[in-house]
C-alpha cells in the first residue's frame, strides 16, 4: 500500500533570496527587517549589485547611503537601479517589502526597454539620470503598491501554474505606479548624469548588439582608460563584466521562455561563436545552457 504524503512533504520550500542570486528566477519578493535582513544589511560599506531593488517602508525609519544620505520612513519606496553604489541600511528599524529582479525580468525587445519615456524601466533610469532614489506615493498609490506586492508574495510563494508569468505582470503595475510618480518635470538635465551611470545606461540598450569599451567610451565622449576607471570603481564590475552580464540576462530569459536552439540564442545576445558563448555561460552559471535549461523548466514544474 503507498502511504500518502503529508502536506509538508509535498508543499515545495519557497525560493529564497540565494536562489534568486544564483539567476534560478528572474524576480524575488518577500518581507524586508532591518534586524533580520535577506542580504548584507549587517555589513558596512557600499555595495552594488546586478540587479534592481524596490523597497517599500511599512514602518519604522531607517538611513541608507545612496545619492547622499537618505532617511527612510513609512510610506517612502526607495529604487536602487543596477550598479548603483548604496550603503547598508543603519540607524534604524524599518520593515516593508523588497522586490528584486535581474534584467531579464523584462524582454530586451520590449519597446520599453531602455526607453525613458516606457513605463516600465523609466522610475530606474530617472534616478540613473539623477532624479532622487527616494519616492513618496500619495493615500491611494501606497495602498495599491501594497496590495500588488501582497500578491506578488503569495504568487512567489505559492505553486500555482503560470507564477512567473503572474509575478512578472504584478511588478509591471508595481513600476507602472512608480512611473506615475515621476513625472516628466522632474528630470533633470542629462548633463548632470554621472559618467558611470551614462554608461551603464549605454551599455543596457547596447548590450546585444557589437559593443566593447571603445564604443562604450565614444557614447559617453570619454577616453577608453577613464571610463573603464570610473566604472570599476564605481560599481566594481568593468565594462565587459557589464556587458557580459546583461547578455547573459537576455539568454537566460530565453533559455527560460523558448524552445530556441543554443546557437540561435548565442546569435541572439551577441555572439556569432556558439562555442564561445557555452564557455562563458558555462562560466558564469557552472552549467551549459542546455543543462541550466533543463534545470529551469524542472524546477518551473515541480
Amino acid at each position: 500500500m503507498t502511504r500518502r504524503k503529508t502536506p509538508q512533504e509535498t508543499t515545495k520550500p519557497s525560493p529564497t533570496h540565494e536562489d534568486f542570486k544564483r539567476h534560478h528566477l528572474p524576480v524575488w519578493v518577500g518581507r524586508y527587517s532591518h534586524n533580520r535582513s535577506h542580504n548584507h544589511s549587517a555589513r558596512p560599506g557600499t555595495f552594488t549589485h546586478s540587479y534592481a531593488v524596490i523597497f517599500l517602508v511599512t514602518r519604522g525609519q531607517s538611513t541608507i547611503h545612496h545619492s547622499g544620505e537618505q532617511v527612510l520612513r513609512a510610506g517612502d519606496v526607495h529604487i536602487i537601479p543596477p550598479g548603483d553604489p548604496h550603503g547598508a541600511p543603519h540607524a534604524g528599524d524599518a520593515e516593508g517589502w523588497v522586490i528584486s529582479f535581474h534584467p531579464e525580468a523584462f524582454p530586451h525587445e520590449d519597446p520599453n526597454w531602455g526607453s525613458s519615456e516606457g513605463l516600465r524601466l523609466g522610475p530606474l533610469l530617472r534616478i540613473r539620470s539623477g532624479c532622487h532614489p527616494v519616492l513618496r506615493p500619495n493615500a491611494a498609490q501606497l495602498e495599491r503598491l501594497e496590495r500588488w506586492m501582497r500578491l506578488m508574495e503569495s504568487e512567489f510563494t505559492g505553486d500555482e501554474r503560470s507564477r512567473d508569468e503572474a509575478v512578472g505582470a504584478l511588478l509591471r503595475l508595481v513600476l507602472i505606479e512608480l512611473e506615475r510618480m515621476t513625472g516628466l518635470e522632474d528630470t533633470p538635465d542629462p548633463a548632470g548624469q554621472s559618467l558611470a551611470r551614462r554608461a551603464l545606461t549605454f551599455i543596457e540598450t547596447n548590450a546585444l548588439g557589437p559593443l566593447s569599451l571603445t564604443e562604450v567610451a565614444r557614447a559617453v565622449e570619454r577616453s577608453a582608460t577613464h571610463v573603464a576607471g570610473v566604472v570599476r570603481k564605481e560599481t566594481g564590475r568593468t565594462v565587459g563584466q557589464w556587458i557580459l552580464e546583461y547578455r547573459m540576462a537576455e539568454a537566460r530569459r530565453r533559455l527560460r521562455g523558448t524552445d530556441e536552439r543554443v546557437d540561435i540564442i548565442a546569435e541572439r545576445v551577441g555572439y556569432a561563436d556558439a562555442t564561445h558563448f557555452i564557455r562563458l555561460f558555462r562560466r558564469a552559471h557552472g552549467l551549459t545552457p542546455a543543462a541550466w535549461r533543463r534545470q529551469a523548466t524542472l524546477s518551473t514544474r515541480t
